[in-house]
This record gives structure tokens, C-alpha cells and sequence, in this order.
């Protein structure tokens, strides 16, 4: 869409240099080309890459600093009121995507107490729905899946702005998409991704002990271990044969490497290399942790 169709059919902004965009998507997550994002500090300016970024929502003040990139300007007092109204306005006209009837193949064992979705919902062969289970609109699960008792997968993420002086959860437009073979625990609650440009995944084999929570735009390599009580936040990428322990958390937009283990209680705010071992509230490595704890006995 251009951003004069947008602006015309909307009614939100005025267009100081048009362009074409694909998807929506914020600075600090981006994920794919010709994405139009909210810009509303001028500090923030120099995060702009044009080749992923091909159209900014902005203030008067702040578009005379982005004259020299050639991305397209919708100039708004409110950039980032503005960029959540333009989502919700894509969302309605169904820009990112067409509904469709939900599909469960008829191999899949679902149980009469579990909720799922009359749209947007795709489940595979030899998949177990177990009692109590909701599978909310925008989520395909595919073949040998188990989702236990409770558990929630297609959920709002929390992204909060706010708009007529009310805060308010953000619609989310992207995914939950589970790959072959995830196995999911009791009473877990899985995020859709805010826009289809960023869904949160989780690759084959991928298994989560009860009481787990991933946000929104959280990627699982596989076979990955997710143990009780462990919270992943928004847009977290998780390498293959990672190890997360019981009630660690993470924090959001870090990379976890392949075979890098987390352990028990870890609060993560950093980038783990792959390989890696980690302990602590903040996570560093694991053999410096107990180091320090040797250190004050």
C-alpha cells in the first residue's frame, strides 16, 4: 500500500513523501523489508535503515532530520497513537490477511472441553487437544502436537499504548505457529505475534513444562527445553537445543545461541552466545556465578 492511499483512506497523517510499505513493525524489532514504523524522538534517528524501512510516521520537527533518506514521511502530531490507529485500520480491512474457516484434520484427537477458533485456526495430523485447552484465531499447529490441560495459545500480546487518554492492549495481527512434534504442558499461555511480519514460533520438538509464558514474537529453535514457570518476553530468539530453566527469565529482543543453557531463577537481559551457561539475577556466566558465590561465604 502507498502512503497516500493509507492516509487517504484512514484519514491519519499528511503524506511529505509517498512510498509503498508492506508491513508494519516497531525499530527495535524489525524483520522484513518495506516496513513502515512510528518515529516520535529525534534520538532515535539514526536507528533508521532504509533497506528494511521504507516509510516513517513522524512529527514536523523530527522529518527534517530524515529528509536525506529516501523513505517515504507521513508527518502526524502523535506518531505512535497514529502508527496503533493505521494497525487497527489494516487489521479491519483485512490488508494483512484474509480469514478463512479452521481446518483440524481428522486425525487430530480433540477433546470435547477445548475452544477452538471458527477462523484462523490450521491443526495437523495425530494432534492431541487436550481438556480445556483455547486456540484463539491466528494459530496453525501442526502434525504429532500435545497441548495439555489449560492451556492458552493465540493470545493477545501485551503491547500497551494509549489512545482518547485510556490505556489500552494493542490488537494483535501476527501468529502462533507451532511446528511438528511440540509437545506443551499445563496451563501455558502463548502469544500471537503483534504483526504477521514478526509471528512467534516454535520449531520441531520444542517442549515447555507447565506454567510457561511466551510473548509476542518469540522464535524456538528446535528441540528446545522450556522448564516450569519460565517467562520469555517479546521478541526473543531462541537458538536450537537451548535449555531454559525452571521460573528463569528473559528479557525482551535478545538472541539465545544454539546448545546455551539458562539456568534455574536466571534473570536473562543480556545476549547468551551459543554454548554458553548462565546463572543469575542479572544471568552471567555460570562458572563466574558460583565463583562469587564461593567469594562471599
Amino acid at each position: 500500500m502507498r502512503l497516500s492511499e493509507l492516509s487517504n483512506k484512514s484519514g491519519i497523517g499528511i503524506v511529505e513523501r509517498d512510498s509503498e510499505f508492506e508491513a508494519l513493525g516497531k525499530l527495535n524489532a524489525l524483520s522484513r523489508n518495506d516496513t513502515l514504523v512510528f518515529l516520535q524522538e529525534e534520538k532515535y534517528v539514526s536507528q533508521i535503515n532504509p533497506t528494511m524501512i521504507s516509510a516513517v510516521i513522524t512529527t514536523g520537527e523530527i522529518k527534517r532530520s530524515l529528509k536525506h533518506l529516501n523513505i517515504g514521511i507521513l508527518v502526524s502530531d502523535t506518531p505512535k497513537v497514529d502508527f496503533y490507529k493505521i494497525h487497527d485500520f489494516l487489521i479491519d480491512t483485512q490488508f494483512y490477511f484474509e480469514r478463512f474457516d479452521t481446518s483440524v484434520d481428522e486425525s487430530a484427537r480433540v477433546h470435547p472441553t477445548a475452544f477452538i477458533a471458527s477462523k484462523n485456526v490450521r491443526i495437523g495430523m495425530n494432534t492431541t487437544i487436550c481438556p480445556h485447552v483455547t486456540i484463539l484465531e491466528n494459530t496453525t499447529i501442526g502434525n504429532n502436537c500435545v497441548l495439555m490441560p489449560g492451556t492458552v495459545v493465540g493470545t493477545e500480546g501485551y503491547e500497551v499504548v494509549e489512545q482518547g487518554g485510556k490505556m489500552k492492549i494493542v490488537r494483535h495481527a501476527g501468529w502462533v505457529k507451532l511446528s511438528d512434534y511440540v509437545q506443551i504442558e499445563a496451563n501455558n499461555a502463548i502469544s500471537k505475534g503483534l504483526f504477521p511480519s514478526r509471528n512467534t514460533e516454535l520449531h520441531e520438538e520444542v517442549t515447555t513444562d507447565n506454567l510457561v509464558h511466551i510473548a509476542h514474537g518469540v522464535h524456538v529453535g528446535k528441540r528446545t527445553r522450556i522448564a516450569a514457570s519460565a517467562m520469555i518476553a517479546g521478541s526473543v530468539d531462541i537458538g536450537k537445543d537451548v535449555w531454559i530453566g525452571p521460573g528463569a527469565a528473559i528479557s525482551s529482543g535478545i538472541t539465545i545461541g544454539d546448545r546455551a543453557a539458562i539456568t534455574l531463577g536466571s534473570v536473562v537481559t543480556r545476549n547468551v552466545a551459543a554454548g554458553k551457561r548462565v546463572s543469575g539475577n542479572f544471568a552471567i556466566d555460570h562458572e563466574r556465578f558460583i565463583q562469587f558465590l564461593k567469594s562471599i561465604r
